[in-house]
Order: structure tokens, then C-alpha cells, then sequence
């Protein structure tokens, strides 16, 4: 920064320096007819755009608009070696003279962004730079007559003595150039018809200004056209030139009268605070009018799951960074987010407005960020309370068909196996043993199948032994070697250690069956007041948690519990899955 404030400076000083060749030239000339007032108006000029480009460059330094006028000043100050006696120098005064101009309606159209947004600006501005050092060119090598006064000097750049010629490409250039001003004076307002009111506010004195420079450029324009007269050679009116030594200046008072009203509406804003309480919608107003963007919302954030949130507690998304039309600025109290405020990008011009608002209204927004994320723990409780019963009558369906599928027809099949037993008995001993050696094993089967369903609904391992001990359990089952880095010593509440103990499960039965993974991880830790579950595997990645009912279900026991799931799983990388469960 200190390093383009040097160059900054730098530029004014050179632009001085050119203030003052041109009240040399123009004092020295001998075909300057109005000496007194072109020394003074021109510098004036000149100087007046250099200084607020340069001010303009150094408060945005990544918006061309400053550049722009900086640009305009440059442009102007070549335009006076008109003045010069030296006809070669007198000749590209002349040939540079329009380019101000140019330089001007770009600056216009590309306020305040600095950029020209729309087709229309960018086709009007190429054609402009082609009329004022393309078109006209051919008249300066024709010998078109370039002398304005009886002692101006003639034309250096004469090749083909071909006045009649020469008229043709100035008439045109000069018929171009009417249609590019009306035109350009129509995308003005067509700019400001499609502002927002913060944006029409701001860029007012600068885009009025600008009309009325167009206007009088205009009928000077079809003036000398009517006159057979050459506008490049004979220059602008004195009522273009008062105004155009406006036209920084208005961008000055537009951006004082923004920055004074707008902080004497934050001081009211202050006022109303302070003698009644707002909250709700009377805060997004108060806000609303301190600021003057109608437009503006309100988002909290959620401490709980650590997002932004509406008044309402649902979830919100905030604006792009890259938005040309909305910005945010979040509001911060005691180092901590509280709130963050959307409103028009216009607004960006005096940032620091936005966070003095936001820091009046700072208290009022905390006690609405609390309502809010109450609203949304609220929402979630009872989106997870009806999930969490929706899954729990699921997995009894499933319970219910398993034992059916499997333990229950076993033991039906035992049952008739030890009823033929009985019956040969006593007549064929042999055949019975081999039938109750049978039974034994049916019976072995059917045990294990209820042991297996007996972990799916809660380990004996994790109640009696806890936490590591089950987890080890799971790990030695798994079809690939799974490393169990860390788990807490003592034991946890036991709602915690059992999600815990399901986010693993079904974080490795998912590695099994999709992941193609060569080893696994686990860890669980306690950090600031939370049980942390990560599961990690070198698998194919790409895991969805919105397509399979499993991690979906281990959401809702979280969330029950006011915890959270991460699932992280970019292709070709791996899956990390993270869940944070509160344990004091």
C-alpha cells in the first residue's frame, strides 16, 4: 500500500508538472486569443481530475474508476499543446485533442465499478476510441485546414493536398461522434433506471453532470456540423468546459453527501436505539433506513450448527462473493459472529458505515441471534425428534424381519428336528443322535444370529466394558485392517459412547461394502466440550450422505443429541467421516 501511495503521488506531481508546461505554452502562444482564462480554467481542469483520480485510485485501489479519471486529467493536459507555436507539436494537439473526451464517457459509463458492464457501453466506448485516432486520421494526411485562429500553425502532417477529401472524413468522424454522445447520453439513463436506490443516490451528481456535459457537447457538436465548422480543431463551448471542470467535483459532493448522511443516519439509528428497544423486523427497518437500502436482510448465526440462519431459525445462504449486486458484511461482538448484514454492493463504497450500523445495533442483534438459533434448535429437535422415531420404527421392522428370516426359522426347524428325534429314539438310536447333532448345530446358528442381532441394537461389550473395548470388537471384525488411534480413558455418558459406537459401525459397513479401501482409522478424542467421532479410510471417495438411508439415520441420532455429522469424501481421495456430539 505505501508503495502505490508513492507512485499515487508521484502521478499528481507529474500532473503539476504538465499544469504547468501547459500555462507556459498557453502564455507563450501566439494564437491563443484568451490567454488570462485558459491559463486558469485549463490547470483548473486538468488539476481538478488528476487530484480526485488520484484520490479516487488511492481509497479503491482495485477499481479502475480512479485510473479512469486520473486518465481524463492526462488526456486534457496533452490537448493544450494546441497552444504550442511548433507545428508539428501544434498537429498532434490537434490529433490528440478529442481524446479527453473519450477518456470522459468511458469514465461515465463505468461508474462506479470501474468496469463497463454491460455490451452496449463496451461497443460504444471501442467505437469512440476508433472515431477519435482512426477516423479522422486520414483528414490530418489529406491536409484538412487544422488552424482555429489566423496565426495558428498549419497542419505538419499534410501528404496529399486534398481538402475536399480531408471535409468527408471530418464530416463523418463528426456525425459519428453526435451519434455516440446521444447515445452515450441514453445509457446514462438507462444506468440509472436500473440502479438500486443506494446506487442512485450515490451515483447522481456524477451521472447528471454527466447528461448535462453530453447535452452541451451535443449541440456544440451538430453547431459546428451546421456550420461546416471542424469541433476537433475548434473545441469544445464554454459551457462544455464549466461543465466538465464540474464533473469531478460532483463526484467529490456525491461522495461527501453519502458519507455524512449516511452517518447521520446511523447516529439517528443510535438515537432509536437507545430510546426504545427494536428487535425483529423493527430492527431490519431501523437498519434499513439508517443504511437506505430497503433491500437490506438480516442473517444470525447459529452457534449450534454453526451456520447462518433467517429471524425464523431456517437456514440461510449468503451472498457470493462475487456478486456484483449484493454484498455481506458480518457483524462481530466480543470477537465472536453474531449476525451479518445483506445489503446493496453500492453500499461497499463506505464499508465503514455498514459496520458502524452493524456495531450500534450490535446488542439488539446478539439478543435476535439467540432467538433466532433457539428457533432453529427448536426446528431441528423436532425435525430429528420425528426422524429419529420414523428410523427407530424402521429398525424394528427390520428387527422384527430378521428374527423371522432367521433366528425364528431356525428354531422352528430345531423344533422338528428334536420331535423326530423323539420318535426314533427308542427304535433307531443311532439316527437320532445324528438328528440331535444336527439340532446342536442349528442351535449354535441360531444363537450367533441373535448374538449379531443383539450388537445391531446395543452391545453387551459397550455397556460392561465401554467404549474401547467395543470398538476394538468392531475393528476385529472388519474385512480390512482398521486402527483404532485414540479413544478417551474414562468413560463417557452412555447415550454418547453408543452413537458413538453406531457412527463407527456403520462408517466401516459402508467402507466394506463401497469404499474399495485397503485400511481404516478411527479416533475419538474430547475437545471443548465435545465428544469428536473421525473415521478415515484410503478408498475411492465420493460417499453421498444424502443417498443411503445409514449415515441419514446416524444424523438423526445425532441431531437428537444436538450433534452434528461431516462427511468428507472428494473422489478418488477417500472418505473422512467426523461427528461432534456434546458431552460435558
Amino acid at each position: 500500500m505505501s508503495s502505490l501511495r508513492a507512485a499515487l503521488f508521484a502521478l499528481f506531481a507529474a500532473s503539476v508538472a504538465m499544469a504547468a508546461v501547459m500555462v507556459a505554452l498557453v502564455v507563450s502562444s501566439d494564437h491563443e486569443s484568451s490567454k488570462e482564462l485558459t491559463a486558469t480554467l485549463g490547470p483548473f481542469i486538468g488539476l481538478s481530475f488528476c487530484g480526485t483520480g488520484v484520490f479516487a485510485w488511492l481509497r479503491r485501489p482495485h477499481n479502475r474508476f480512479g485510473a479512469l479519471m486520473t486518465g481524463v486529467g492526462f488526456a486534457w493536459f496533452l490537448s493544450a499543446l494546441t497552444e504550442s507555436n511548433d507545428p508539428w507539436v501544434y498537429t498532434l494537439g490537434v490529433y490528440l485533442g478529442p481524446l479527453y473526451l473519450v477518456l470522459v464517457g468511458h469514465m461515465l459509463l463505468a461508474f462506479p465499478s470501474g468496469r463497463l458492464e454491460t455490451t452496449a457501453a463496451r461497443t460504444l466506448i471501442a467505437i469512440a476510441y476508433l472515431d477519435a485516432l482512426l477516423v479522422q486520421l486520414p483528414y490530418f494526411f489529406l491536409n484538412g485546414d487544422i488552424s482555429g485562429t489566423d496565426h495558428a500553425p498549419a497542419n505538419a502532417w499534410g501528404i496529399i493536398d486534398n481538402a475536399d477529401s480531408a471535409q468527408v472524413f471530418a464530416t463523418v468522424a463528426q456525425l459519428v461522434a453526435v451519434v455516440l454522445i446521444i447515445w452515450l447520453g441514453a445509457l446514462l439513463f438507462q444506468k440509472r433506471k436500473v440502479a438500486s436506490p443506494p446506487q442512485r443516490r450515490a451515483m447522481a451528481p456524477v451521472l447528471w453532470t454527466g447528461v448535462a456535459l453530453m447535452g452541451t457537447l451535443a449541440v456544440a457538436s451538430v453547431d459546428h456540423l451546421l456550420n461546416a465548422s471542424n469541433l476537433t480543431v475548434a473545441g469544445p463551448s464554454l459551457a462544455s468546459l464549466i461543465v466538465l471542470a464540474a464533473l469531478p467535483w460532483a463526484f467529490v459532493i456525491g461522495l461527501l453527501r453519502t458519507r455524512y448522511s449516511r452517518a447521520g443516519a446511523v447516529g439517528d439509528l443510535v438515537e432509536r436505539l437507545n430510546a426504545q428497544g427494536v428487535e425483529g423486523e423493527s430492527l431490519r427497518d431501523a437498519l434499513s433506513d439508517a443504511l437506505g437500502d430497503r433491500s437490506l436482510t438480516l442473517a444470525f448465526w447459529s452457534r449450534g450448527s454453526e451456520r447462518y440462519v433467517d429471524a425464523h431459525g431456517q437456514p440461510v445462504d449468503l451472498p457470493p462473493a462475487t456478486s456484483r449486486s449484493r454484498a455481506v458484511t458480518e457483524i462481530e461482538r466480543e470477537a465472536a459472529p453474531v449476525a451479518a448484514i445483506v445489503h446493496d454492493a453500492a453500499l461497499l463504497d463506505e464499508p465503514g458505515l455498514v459496520r458502524a450500523a452493524g456495531a450500534a445495533a450490535a446488542l439488539a442483534l446478539e439478543n435476535e441471534r439467540l432467538e433466532a438459533e433457539l428457533k432453529a434448535r427448536v426446528a431441528e429437535l423436532q425435525v430429528s425428534r420425528a426422524k429419529v422415531i420414523e428410523v427407530g420404527m424402521a429398525e424394528r421392522r427390520a428387527l422384527e424381519r430378521n428374527l423371522h428370516d432367521g433366528a425364528q426359522q431356525r428354531l422352528v426347524a430345531l423344533s422338528l428336528q428334536l420331535g423326530l428325534a423323539k420318535t426314533k429314539l427308542r427304535d433307531d438310536p443311532d439316527v437320532a443322535e445324528r438328528i440331535l447333532d444336527g439340532a446342536r448345530i442349528e442351535l449354535a446358528s441360531a444363537l450367533e444370529e441373535l448374538r449379531e442381532l443383539a450388537r445391531g441394537i446395543h452391545p453387551a461389550i459397550l455397556t460392561d466394558r465401554g467404549l474401547a473395548p467395543a470398538l476394538e470388537a468392531l475393528a476385529s471384525r472388519a474385512p480390512v485392517p482398521v486402527e483404532i488411534d485414540e479413544v478417551p480413558e474414562g468413560r463417557m455418558p452412555m447415550p454418547v459412547e453408543a452413537v458413538a459406537y453406531f457412527v463407527v459401525a456403520e462408517s466401516l459397513t459402508n467402507m466394506a461394502k463401497y469404499a474399495d479401501a485397503e485400511y481404516a482409522s478411527v479416533r475419538v478424542l474430547r475437545e471443548n466440550g465435545y465428544a469428536v467421532v473421525e473415521i478415515e479410510d484410503n478408498g475411492i471417495g465420493g460417499a453421498d450422505p444424502s443417498a443411503g438411508s445409514g449415515l441419514r439415520g446416524l444424523a438423526d441420532r445425532l441431531a437428537a443429541l444436538d450433534g452434528r455429522l461431516e462427511v468428507d469424501s472428494p473422489p478418488g481421495v477417500g472418505t473422512t467421516v467426523r461427528a461432534r456430539i456434546p458431552c460435558a
